[in-house]
């Protein structure tokens, strides 16, 4: 049931000569009617999360005594002064006929559901929401340009239709935010927006954080630098929510920009219609790479998006999932899977690090080379250093290679071979030539492997 008193909010928008007039009179409304607690004037209670309202910069305005005479008068026209609790602001069902500028109001569990705009409607850095909000099933028939506010507590708008442009560039969602079954008909912007987990309390269960379940985005779409749960920081040990970033079943007609984004978790992109142009450029998957979060789950949302990529024919992204997938379910694995799994990571980074694989390959013959060399030098009986050190290279490149028989009866480093078994201090020629032979073909496949993954054609 609407509030009673939805018609003094309406009313009040409209009031002021101006927009500075209209903010002052309304956030100084709010600074005498609000209970000393929730502006934190007086001890809180303990538990939290808990209602605490800022004041705007500046601090609460001081309406003079013809300002309080105005709001006395609007109040008794329209059933007295609303009763702080439960959806306090509630224009639910309402019509705005004309554009709307929010910039700098400052809202307290406000409650848009079913409401229409007609025109465009504005918010600005100063404008801020506190307690949740909610827009379910709202119709913006106009332009949405919301630049830097802040929703402190969780916000919805589920359900709600977009009909133009809608720009959230820079808002800071602190308790994450709903866009499930939202239909965006034109283009949409989230760039530079935060959903973060600094609302909720320890103890509350927050399965969807940026939730677009079922949304659908029939314009371009852009999600640059957005932060999906925070990154770094204590929040982002906590184990909930659960999905980070939610896009389950939703539908992207066109072009889609996630450019420079951050995840805090695996991102859910199940039954999702991606476009061609989907860009996951300079996001740093590391990030999202986190222990936080079930490992079923990660592997599952890690595996859709391999899926989808592949169908894309974006191998470079497809092996991206690939690998993260592969890391999360080292976390499940048994010992010695797990053990694998973390060489095959370490050694080739699962089939495409060109730079690390040739390391390894490079440096474990290399290594043997010295170990050859530091054997045979206290042993060495008047023969030169540099045909020790050479012998010693030769031979270790040989003992890597064994299938080009460079040490066997007449290849080219047999004598090189001789002269270390003669000068074989400490008994290692052999053990390090078995070693040789068993490491060295399989590091050579894994550097063919990652120069094949990065530069197939299909």
């Amino acid at each position: 049931m609407a509030n009673k008193h939805n018609e003094f909010w309406f009313a009040l928008l409209e009031k002021g000569q101006d927009m500075d007039q209209r903010t002052r009179l309304w956030n100084g409304y709010l600074g005498r009617r609000l209970p000393p607690k929730v502006k934190g004037e007086c001890e809180q209670q303990s538990g939290w999360p808990q209602l605490i309202v800022d004041p705007p910069d500046g601090g609460w305005p001081q309406l003079t005594g013809e300002e309080h005479e105005l709001l006395e008068a609007l109040a008794e026209a329209h059933g007295g002064h609303p009763e702080f609790g439960h959806d306090y602001m509630d224009f639910s069902g309402k019509i705005f006929p004309d554009e709307v500028d929010f910039s700098g109001l400052t809202f307290v569990g406000a409650n848009f559901n079913g409401a229409t705009f007609n025109g465009d409607v504005k918010l600005s850095e100063k404008t801020r929401f506190y307690a949740q909000s909610w827009f379910h099933d709202v119709t913006f028939k106009g332009g949405v340009f919301c630049s830097e506010a802040k929703f402190d507590a969780p916000a919805s708008f589920s359900g709600a239709r977009f009909k133009k442009y809608a720009g959230f560039i820079g808002t800071e969602f602190m308790g994450g935010a709903s866009f499930a079954n939202v239909t965006f008909e034109a283009q949409v912007m989230f760039n530079d927006s935060k959903f973060e987990e600094r609302y909720f309390s320890g103890n509350t269960i927050v399965p969807h954080l940026a939730d677009f379940r079922n949304a659908k985005f029939h314009g371009r779409s852009s999600f640059r630098e957005v932060l999906f749960g925070n990154d770094e920081g204590t929040y982002s040990r906590r184990l909930w929510p659960e999905r980070r970033a939610d896009f389950t079943d939703a539908l992207f007609a066109t072009t889609t920009d996630f450019r420079g984004a951050a995840f805090g978790g695996a991102p859910a992109f199940f039954n999702a219609s991606l476009h061609e142009d989907t860009d996951f450029g300079r996001i740093d998957w590391d990030k999202a790479d986190t222990d936080n979060i079930p490992v079923d789950y990660a592997i599952r949302a890690w595996e859709r998006l391999e899926l989808m990529m592949s169908q894309l024919e974006k191998p470079f992204d497809r092996h991206q999932f690939f690998r993260l997938k592969m890391r999360a379910r080292r976390r499940s694995d048994p010992v010695l899977l797990r053990a694998v799994n973390w060489l095959f990571d370490k050694t080739c980074d699962y089939g495409w690090g060109v730079s690390r694989a040739f390391a390894c390959w490079f440096g474990h013959w290399a290594i043997s080379a010295v170990v050859l060399f530091a054997n045979a030098v206290p042993a060495m009986n008047c023969v030169c250093l540099y045909k020790i050190a050479l012998a010693s290279v030769g031979v270790s490149f040989a003992n890597a290679h064994a299938f080009l028989f460079l040490t066997g009866g007449e290849g080219y480093l047999e004598e090189s071979l001789r002269l270390l078994i003669e000068n074989d201090e400490w008994g290692l020629v052999t053990g390090v030539g078995i070693t040789e032979s068993i490491l060295g073909p399989i590091l050579l496949f894994l550097v063919l492997l990652t120069l094949r993954n990065r530069f197939r054609l299909a």
